[in-house]
């Protein structure tokens, strides 16, 4: 199983709830075209960032503070072959295209991959 995560910032324009109703009602469509039947892919999941704690000099007691994310999705596919041909969808261009309308683009690194390998240590894996 292969594990990918995206993450972003809000587009500065427009409030926390636009940008969340753009991905909602328009980007997850979008997503849905390029994902749905794709050979080897398990799920993807958005998730949101409600809040953000911090732990300090690793005492048990946190406090918040400002997140460096708004919003960011997992994709789980069979193998990395599979996500890479995933990756080359034709929908896949009229995704980035609408970054603008929810996410910050004009910043340098605005989307942050991450590759990582994930162990479930208790309970059933998702999808």
């Amino acid at each position: 199983m292969v594990k990918v995560m995206f993450s972003w910032k809000d587009n500065p324009d427009k409030s926390a709830e636009e940008c969340e109703a753009h991905y909602r009602s328009h980007h997850m469509k979008l997503a849905r075209q390029a994902f749905d039947g794709a050979d080897g892919f398990r799920f993807l999941a958005f998730n949101r960032v409600r809040g953000h704690r911090v732990n300090d000099f690793n005492a048990p007691e946190s406090r918040p503070q400002e997140s460096d994310i708004d919003s960011y999705i997992e994709l789980y596919f069979d193998s990395q072959e599979q996500m890479e041909g995933a990756m080359k969808h034709p929908v896949l261009s009229l995704m980035f295209a609408d970054h603008a309308n929810f996410m910050e683009v004009n910043a340098p690194a605005n989307i942050k991959i991450y590759a990582v390998d994930e162990t479930v240590i208790l309970g059933q894996y998702p999808g």
